[in-house]
């Protein structure tokens, strides 16, 4: 298998050509998907397809058919030897996508053309993927008591950096598409989620209140504590005191995206 150029593994200077760049990537990763992995079909979607804007932090979203649970994680093994660092990308199948992210994804569901009325569905189709590791992480905490810990905590401190990631994408879809762009400082990720408690572009209300913003950075501060631990280096009673409240805070979560959809759908007409 050819080598990554090393063009692609700079990071392009300006959005349009990390877009191109990401472009050859994503055929790349077709190829060793479908030679290596027997994948049936690769299919290119989300920003890069044309499905949000795209900006300097978008990932490269690839689904896939005909590829097991087992060799999906180790095809995603192989795609993060070949992607460059400074291209975050995910990998879903599409027979076990969330009904509502598969339709998204084979466009049976179109986008709406409407700026405010495409960015609420954005939000919505956001909130789809999060209930999903939510589900998954609450399903984790009920069997914590009947299943060894060095398996439990590792568990629930990915489901918990996954619930974050979900959390960010909300916000980082409302300012991309109504503020203009992505906080640019070194501490982004913490300004993300204080941008989007606060009125911003285009008259938009704040997507949570602060009060819900200060839970939600609990979260991103784990996150960012744990990037560098090994699995054993894990407070188990601290991941799980975190988890243990993630059901109850993604229903605030959703109610919040609710109220902000209702004003994007005001402002739509």
């Amino acid at each position: 298998m050819p080598l990554m150029p090393a063009t692609l593994n700079t990071l392009p200077a300006s959005a349009e050509q990390r877009r191109q760049a990401a472009w050859a990537i994503a055929d790349q990763c077709s190829r060793i998907l479908k030679q290596e992995f027997g994948a049936t079909e690769v299919i290119v979607f989300g920003s890069l397809r044309g499905d949000a804007p795209w900006h300097n932090d978008s990932d490269l979203d690839l689904a896939v058919r005909g590829i097991s649970s087992d060799g999906l994680l180790k095809a995603f093994d192989r795609l993060a030897t070949i992607v460059p660092r400074w291209l975050p990308f995910d990998l879903v199948a599409v027979e076990r996508a969330h009904e509502r992210v598969r339709d998204r994804i084979l466009k049976i569901t179109p986008m709406p053309e409407n700026t405010y009325l495409a960015l609420q569905q954005r939000l919505e189709d956001e909130l789809a993927t999060i209930q999903q590791t939510v589900d998954t992480l609450a399903a984790v905490v009920d069997q914590a008591d009947t299943v060894a810990e060095i398996s439990v905590t590792p568990a629930l401190a990915a489901y918990l950096k996954d619930f974050n990631i979900g959390c960010e994408r909300l916000a980082e879809r409302v300012v991309v598409a109504l503020d203009g762009g992505l906080p640019t400082s070194e501490n982004w990720h913490q300004q993300l989620l204080q941008q989007a408690a606060e009125p911003g572009g285009q008259a938009r209300p704040p997507l949570w209140e602060r009060s819900l913003l200060l839970k939600l950075d609990a979260y991103r501060r784990f996150r960012h504590r744990v990037r560098h631990l090994y699995n054993l280096d894990l407070d188990s009673k601290q991941v799980l005191a975190l988890a243990q409240p993630v059901p109850a805070l993604f229903g605030q979560v959703q109610q919040a995206v609710e109220q902000f959809g209702e004003w994007l759908v005001e402002r739509s007409h």
